[in-house]
C-alpha cells in the first residue's frame, strides 16, 4: 500500500492474473496434443487420437475466454498506464503488431481444428494442431518481449558487482546505454556530464553513445510529461553557455530532446531487434511457456486420473490409463524443464540486472524479518546457481536499507529531487519461496507417480496418491502465480525498470473502490462461467464412459 496508485495496481493485478490463469491452458494443452498425434502415428492406436481430440476440446473452450480477457488486459494498459505507451510506444509497436497475427492464427486454427475435426484426416489434425501450440507460443513471445523490457530494458548496466560484494551507486549505476545525436551532444559539456558520472562509451556515425545513470533517465521521462522546457530542466546543468543563452533552444521542450534520443539509441540497436535484445527476454519466454505446459500437465493428470477413481467400464478405463500415464510423464519432464532450466536462466537475469529484486528474494541482514533464505541456508546453492560460484557475495537487503535512500538524490549537485527511494517490498521472498517449494512438491509428486507407472502398477496407485491429484493440479496454478507475484512487484516502484516510476506512469482517472470491486466480480463471474463450461463440456460427457469414434 505504501507504493502508492493501489486501486490502479489492483485493478491490473485482477485483470492480468485471471487472463495468465487462462493463458496458460492455451499454451499447454494443444502442444500436450500434438505429442498424443505423434503416438498416434507411432503407435496407430485410435486412443492416442482420441485424448488429443480431449485437450483440443479443452484448448477451444478456455481459448475463447482467455481471448475476451487478453483484450480487457491490453486495454486496460491504454487506459490505466498511459504514459507507458507513450513513451515506449514507438519501439513497442512491432512485437504488439505481430502479435495481432499470431491471435489471428490462433482464431482460425483452434476454431477450425475444433470444428471441423471430424472432417479431417489425421495428418491434416496434425498439422493444425502444430500451428495451434505454435500460435500461441509465437503470440505469447510477442508479449513477454514488452514485459521483458519493463524487467530489464535492453542496453541495461546493472549497479551490483557479485564478486565483490559492492553496490556501484556512488559510481551512478545502473545505467543504460543511450544514443546521444551529434545535434543534441554538441551542446553538452562533456566534463559536467562526465562529474554525474554519464560514461561516454563511444560513437556513430550520428551520435554519440553514452552510460547514463537511470537515475538522470527518469528524471527526464518525468519532466517530458510535466512539460518541461530546457531552461526549466536539469539539462540547462550540463549545457554549454552558448546553448544557455539561445531563447530558441531554452524553450525547447524536454520531450523533444528525450525522443530525440530514444528514437537514435532503438536505431543503434535495430528497431525490429530493440526490444528483443532485452536480457530478460529469452529467459522469460522459455519461462513462461514452462508455466504453460506444468499447469496443462498437471490439470490434465488431474482430470484424468480423478475419473479413473469411479470409472467402470474396461474399455474406458484402459483409454483412461493411457491418457494419465501421458500426464503424469509429461508432468514429471516439463516441471524439471520448468525447474532446472527456464528457472535456472530467469534467476540467473534477476539475480545479474535486477539485484535490488534478488536481494528482496532472499531477504537478508533485515532486523526483525524472518528470511526464507536465512531459514533454511540456502545461500551456498543460490550463490552457485545465481553467479556460479560460491565465493560470490549475495546482494543484502538489509544493507540496501540503510544505503538505498542515498541513491538517485541528485540534489546536492542539481538541487532537483531525484528517484523514487523505494526498495522492492519484502513480501516477494515469501513468494518466491513458495514457487520455489510448491513446485519442488510437484516435482516430487510427479516423480512418485511416474515410478507406478515405471513398474507398470499404473492401475494400482493407492487411493491416497489419487485423491491428491485437483490439490495438485490447483498447486500448479498457485505456483506459477508465486512466480508472476514475485516478477512484478520485485520490480516496484519501477514500472519500466530504470525509465519511470509509477507516479510516471499513472492515470489521473484513478478507479474508485467500487469500480475495482464492480471489475473484479465481473472476472469471478467470467471464471465461473468457464469452469461451468469446462464441467459441463468435457467432465460430463467423460461420465457417460463412451469413447468417440475415430475417423482415419
Amino acid at each position: 500500500m505504501d507504493y502508492g496508485s493501489w486501486s490502479t495496481r489492483g485493478m491490473s493485478i485482477v485483470g492480468i492474473g485471471i487472463h495468465w490463469g487462462i493463458l496458460q491452458y492455451v499454451l499447454g494443452l494443444p502442444f500436450m496434443a500434438f505429442i498424443a498425434e505423434l503416438i498416434y502415428f507411432k503407435t496407430k492406436d485410435p486412443d492416442w487420437m482420441r485424448i488429443a481430440k480431449v485437450l483440443v476440446k479443452g484448448t477451444a473452450l478456455v481459448f475463447a475466454v482467455g481471448a475476451a480477457t487478453g483484450t480487457l488486459v491490453e486495454f486496460g494498459l491504454i487506459t490505466v498506464w498511459p504514459r507507458v505507451l507513450t513513451a515506449v510506444g514507438k519501439w513497442l509497436y512491432f512485437p504488439m503488431y505481430a502479435e495481432v497475427f499470431a491471435f489471428i492464427m490462433e482464431v482460425l486454427v483452434i476454431y477450425m481444428l475444433w470444428y471441423g475435426w471430424d472432417k479431417l484426416s489425421p495428418k491434416a489434425r496434425l498439422v493444425l494442431t502444430f500451428f495451434a501450440f505454435v500460435g500461441p507460443w509465437y503470440s505469447g513471445a510477442m508479449i513477454v518481449a514488452a514485459n521483458a523490457y519493463m524487467q530489464i530494458p535492453t542496453g541495461l548496466i546493472p549497479d551490483y558487482n557479485a564478486t565483490t560484494g559492492q553496490w556501484l551507486y556512488a559510481e551512478g549505476y545502473p545505467k543504460l546505454t543511450l544514443v546521444i545525436p551529434n545535434s543534441i551532444a554538441s551542446l553538452l559539456n562533456v566534463t559536467t556530464l562526465q562529474s554525474l558520472h554519464v560514461q561516454i562509451m563511444g560513437t556513430t556515425s550520428d551520435g554519440v553513445i553514452a552510460a547514463v545513470p537511470v537515475t538522470i533517465v527518469d528524471r527526464l521521462v518525468y519532466e517530458s510529461f510535466a512539460g518541461y522546457t530546457l531552461n526549466q530542466s536539469i539539462l540547462k546543468l550540463v549545457l554549454k553557455p552558448s546553448a544557455l543563452n539561445d531563447p530558441g533552444l531554452a524553450a525547447v521542450p524536454v520531450l523533444n530532446v528525450v525522443n530525440s534520443i530514444m528514437d537514435s539509441t532503438v536505431r543503434y540497436y535495430n528497431i525490429y531487434l530493440y526490444l528483443f535484445e532485452s536480457p530478460d527476454f529469452a529467459p522469460s519466454v522459455m519461462h513462461s511457456i514452462g508455466a504453460g505446459l506444468t499447469v496443462s500437465g498437471f490439470t490434465a493428470m488431474a482430470g484424468f486420473g480423478t475419473r479413473l477413481l469411479s470409472v467402470k467400464d474396461k474399455r474406458y478405463k484402459e483409454y483412461l490409463l493411457k491418457a494419465f500415464k501421458f500426464s503424469v510423464v509429461f508432468s514429471l519432464i516439463v516441471i524439471i524443464y520448468q525447474g532446472l532450466i527456464a528457472g535456472h536462466e530467469m534467476g540467473v537475469a534477476v539475480a545479474h540486472y535486477q539485484p535490488e529484486k534478488f536481494a528482496a528474494f532472499e531477504g537478508l541482514g533485515v532486523p526483525g524479518f524472518t528470511s526464507i533464505a536465512e531459514l533454511l541456508h540456502t545461500g551456498p546453492i543460490e550463490k552457485l546457481l545465481a553467479y556460479g560460484t560460491l565465493s560470490a557475495h549475495l546482494p543484502n537487503y538489509g544493507y540496501l536499507m540503510t544505503h538505498y535512500s542515498g541513491w538517485g538524490n541528485l540534489s546536492p549537485t542539481l538541487g532537483v529531487p531525484g528517484t523514487s527511494t523505494y526498495l522492492p517490498p519484502l513480501i516477494v521472498d515469501y513468494a518466491y519461496y513458495a514457487m520455489v517449494v510448491f513446485g519442488i512438491a510437484l516435482g516430487v509428486y510427479a516423480l512418485i507417480l511416474t515410478g507406478y507407472i515405471a513398474f507398470h502398477r499404473a492401475d494400482r496407485i493407492p487411493r491416497f496418491w489419487l485423491y491428491l491429484l485437483v490439490p495438485a493440479a490447483v498447486l500448479a496454478q498457485l505456483s506459477s502465480y508465486m512466480g508472476w507475484a514475485a516478477r512484478e512487484m520485485g520490480r516496484l516502484p519501477w514500472v519500466v525498470y530504470g525509465m519511470m516510476t509509477l507516479s510516471d506512469t499513472i492515470t489521473v482517472n484513478v478507479p474508485p473502490a467500487w469500480g475495482e470491486a464492480l471489475f473484479s466480480v465481473f472476472y469471478i463471474v467470467i471464471g465461473a462461467a468457464l469452469v461451468y463450461a469446462v464441467y459441463r463440456f468435457l467432465w460430463v460427457p467423460s461420465k457417460r464412459e463412451v469413447l468417440d469414434e475415430v475417423t482415419y
